[in-house]
């Protein structure tokens, strides 16, 4: 019976994030308020402060949550070439392209969420890792790949990271605000401007 509730507690937790997901999305962080999460999923409000003490506390559980989901399905991915690497970017691409409820989410993240000096002071910390972890990923492949004679070996590998990143995170904005309208797809975008990049600092092989 103890197992039981436990497993019940946690689908209702689940249930209030994805309430929260949706809420935000709709309104903003700032104008949401327990009470239309609780209302959303036919619980009250001390339900969801019996979860969460506060809606800082929410965020940067459900910040944890969809990045944590999205660590799980890149997990297995491997770079050996900077073909490897185009391979993974697209199949990312594709992800946000077929997962609505995570372009739900990039959508909040990048145009919803209010960060206040206060609330970022307490999720960056929860939240910092797995926020920087795939950046430090991204130099340590670009790093091995110009050790194995791939990319040019007097490339700045510092730079080169901050431009991909900077193009991701650009491509992806216009995607998501252009709600999935797009004449061209977000893989052909990002697989475009990644060869137009990696054109320019890859070793040409004779």
């Amino acid at each position: 019976m103890a197992r039981k509730t436990k497993e019940d507690a946690e689908q209702t937790r689940l249930a209030i994030l994805d309430s929260a997901l949706q809420t935000f999305y709709e309104k903003g962080f700032a104008r949401t308020t327990f009470d239309e999460i609780a209302k959303r999923i036919n619980l009250t409000k001390g339900a969801v402060y019996w979860h969460f003490r506060n809606k800082t506390d929410l965020i940067a559980a459900l910040i944890l949550q969809k990045l944590s989901d999205q660590r799980r399905i890149n997990s297995e991915d491997k770079v050996d070439t900077l073909t490897d690497l185009r391979q993974i970017i697209i199949k990312r691409s594709k992800n946000i392209e077929q997962n609505a409820e995570f372009r739900r989410f990039l959508f909040f993240m990048i145009y919803r969420m209010e960060w206040s000096e206060a609330v970022f002071a307490k999720v960056w910390p929860e939240i910092s890792e797995l926020c920087e972890l795939p950046e430090k990923e991204l130099y340590n492949v670009l790093e091995r790949l110009q050790q194995n004679g791939e990319i040019k070996a007097d490339t700045d590998i510092g730079q080169l990271k901050e431009l991909l990143i900077c193009l991701w995170k650009g491509v992806i904005g216009k995607y998501i605000i252009a709600d999935n309208q797009l004449k061209e797809s977000l893989s052909s975008m990002v697989g475009s401007l990644f060869d137009m990049v990696i054109n320019s600092v890859k070793v040409e092989k004779k």
